[in-house]
């Protein structure tokens, strides 16, 4: 979403009442807004009191923990949703959360009636872990730096990867997702019957093994050859472990790609190999 895009939406019904999810940064994309960008959002959002609901559940996996939240420009109308399953890497442990302003107390009190009449209680597993996590401390600090750095060469390496094989890749910032498009290869893959995104994943899969996710599952048209690339198949726990012995001031060599997210990188190279036998 765009401040521009944004302007239009609301001059043309200006009487309706409306509510704007962001997602920064972004899955599918990994990208994020920059500055100047949040800032112009929240004045327009306030022009035509639009209730935000930001997104930042992967904020603290932006890659040069340079994240910022769009509530400090726009605070009396921006809900900030989070949660435990990206940030902490904990996938099954679903706690989310919502930070609503004073402002917006009767929206809260509003959801609250709703989701009583949904669900009870966060099992009580999940809510120690909660405790610990938004308590925050060394510990976590230090597992969010090497969880970002070792994310950031990752999603480097397939980038590069795939920039080689002409294969356009939006610039990511942070969370763990690419976005690559393959219009490059439009007309080599007619001649394989691949003309959507759903199709050109099939096809990936059946042929190399590499699970993707078509652009069209994230609202993208279904001739767009997008799809989205999750790079996070590897033992957390071990990479962790390597990054700690490593050089803090340098980046990663080859090695230690290879040896800690080995299946990333074979796939990465699956992907690269199949371009090239079109």
């Amino acid at each position: 979403m765009t401040p521009e895009k944004l302007e239009i939406i609301c001059r043309a019904d200006p009487d309706r009442p409306r509510v704007v999810i962001l997602n920064y940064p972004n899955n599918p994309t990994g990208c994020t807004y920059k500055l100047a960008q949040l800032k112009e959002i929240a004045r327009v959002a306030r022009a035509h009191k639009v209730v935000l609901v930001s997104d930042e559940i992967y904020g603290l996996l932006n890659h040069s923990n340079k994240h910022v939240s769009i509530s400090r420009f726009y605070p009396e109308g921006t809900i900030i949703s989070s949660g435990l399953s990206k940030w902490c890497g904990a996938g099954g442990w679903r706690l989310g959360t919502f930070t609503f302003p004073p402002s917006l107390r009767w929206l809260l009190n509003a959801m609250a009636s709703v989701a009583s009449e949904t669900y009870t209680a966060t099992s009580a597993p999940i809510q120690y872990a909660a405790i610990v996590a938004f308590d925050g401390s060394p510990e976590i600090d230090k597992y969010l730096r090497a969880s970002r750095r070792i994310l950031h060469a990752l999603g480097k390496h397939v980038t590069k990867k795939l920039t080689k094989h002409h294969v356009k890749v939006p610039e990511f910032q942070g969370a763990f997702y690419l976005f690559p498009n393959f219009e490059h290869y439009r007309e080599k893959l007619i001649k394989k019957d691949i003309y959507t995104s759903v199709e050109l994943c099939d096809h990936i899969l059946e042929d190399t093994g590499v699970a993707m996710l078509p652009g069209r599952d994230f609202g993208r048209q279904p001739e767009e050859l997008t799809v989205r690339i999750a790079y996070v198949d590897f033992d957390g726990a071990a990479a962790l472990e390597a990054e700690a012995k490593c050089d803090k001031n340098k980046d990663f060599n080859g090695n230690f790609l290879n040896e800690n997210c080995g299946k990333i990188v074979k796939a990465t190279e699956k992907l690269c190999n199949w371009l090239k036998a079109l």
